[in-house]
């Protein structure tokens, strides 16, 4: 080892200082190179893949006209891009009133837990109904088991209600004898009550009963019979 390196020093002694200069200047070089080589080759792989993507996507721009065409060629609806951003602004804002009306809707309900506030619910209707031709027969909570059906509500019993019909909130139902006007006089007067209380589902039948004549007695010369509506009415509250 020792005597190989000898030789390399008496070699590298063997040249000048200027020959010395160069020849380190050439190596310097063709290690930058070899460097250089092992940088650029990858990178220029990529860039090429780049380029080439780049080229596709022209391609295919220029081949649908270019930005300005394809907004010139916006179509929908049969309307162009303007009108369609009119026409959307419109319906956001109509869909922002809706939500607000929504949100007032369900904050008029009763809360669950309110119960003193959900009797009152239940005095109103009944003098709803009270203030036109219209009597009250029946005014109870609709549960989901058959035999809950005369226990006062709870809010157990009210969320357990709740989550079993599709409109998911309590139910109670109404039964009534009625006049075509004052059954009409009650469902106009629900919007003015302090919670809502909205009709969900109905069966309305007529009744009559025959009326006597003026000896009071019955027969071909009776008055027409007495009528009057039988109604069922269940109400989300």
């Amino acid at each position: 080892m020792k005597k190989a390196l000898r030789r390399i020093v008496a070699f590298w002694q063997h040249f000048s200082a200027p020959e010395r200069h160069q020849l380190v200047g050439a190596a310097c070089f063709l290690i930058a190179l070899f460097y250089g080589l092992l940088l650029w080759m990858p990178g220029d792989k990529q860039l090429g893949d780049l380029r080439y993507k780049e080229q596709k996507q022209t391609a295919r721009f220029r081949a649908s006209g270019g930005a300005e065409a394809a907004l010139k060629n916006f179509n929908f609806d049969g309307q162009d891009i303007q009108t369609t951003h009119i026409e959307f602004g419109k319906a956001r804002a109509a869909l922002e009133e809706l939500e607000k009306e929504r949100t007032r809707l369900i904050g008029r309900f009763v809360p669950l837990e309110d119960l003193e506030s959900l009797q009152a619910l239940k005095t109103e209707l009944t003098n709803l109904a009270a203030s036109g031709d219209m009597e009250v027969t029946a005014l109870e909570h609709i549960y989901r088991r058959t035999e809950d059906r005369d226990r006062p509500p709870t809010l157990e019993l009210l969320k357990s209600a709740a989550e079993g019909n599709a409109y998911k909130r309590p139910l109670l139902r109404l039964k009534a004898r009625a006049s075509y006007r004052g059954l009409m006089e009650f469902l106009d007067g629900l919007k003015d009550l302090s919670r809502t209380a909205a009709p969900v589902w109905s069966d309305i039948g007529v009744n009559a009963a025959p009326a006597a004549d003026r000896d009071g007695s019955l027969g071909a010369t009776a008055a027409p019979p007495k009528q009057w509506l039988e109604v069922e009415i269940h109400l989300a509250i």
